[in-house]
């Protein structure tokens, strides 16, 4: 195997270790505060809806205009929007407590993020 290949395999069992924490973290934390699972993505009102769809933007274009500078600005992008995310349920739908699931994939990524870029992990 060559030194890619290596890369690569190193990539997707690191990304499959944190898909795999976040799924016993979320389970843990549905089941010991009783929230509710929705089976679609839910914007709280039209300022929700157009927020996220106007962060999704600016992701795409700063992916698309700016690939070569764009990983650690498109990182920060996914960062503010489930930021926005939470902060939004909390706001208008606190008795769901779906913004702790949200809040909680919010930390994952971080801490994704940041491991990935300490030990260089991350395409």
């Amino acid at each position: 195997m060559n030194i890619l290949q290596n890369d690569i395999i190193q990539f997707i069992l690191y990304l499959a270790a944190f898909i795999l924490i976040f799924y016993v973290i979320e389970k843990i934390v549905r089941k010991k505060w009783q929230i509710v699972k929705r089976s679609e993505a839910h914007e709280v009102n039209a300022f929700h809806k157009w927020g996220k769809r106007i962060l999704g933007g600016i992701f795409f274009a700063t992916i698309v205009f700016f690939p070569s500078g764009s990983g650690v600005i498109g990182a920060l992008i996914i960062m503010m929007t489930l930021a926005f995310d939470s902060y939004m349920q909390w706001k208008h739908e606190n008795a769901k407590r779906e913004y702790i699931i949200t809040f909680l994939g919010l930390i994952v990524f971080i801490v994704f993020i940041s491991i990935g870029y300490s030990f260089d992990l991350l395409l």
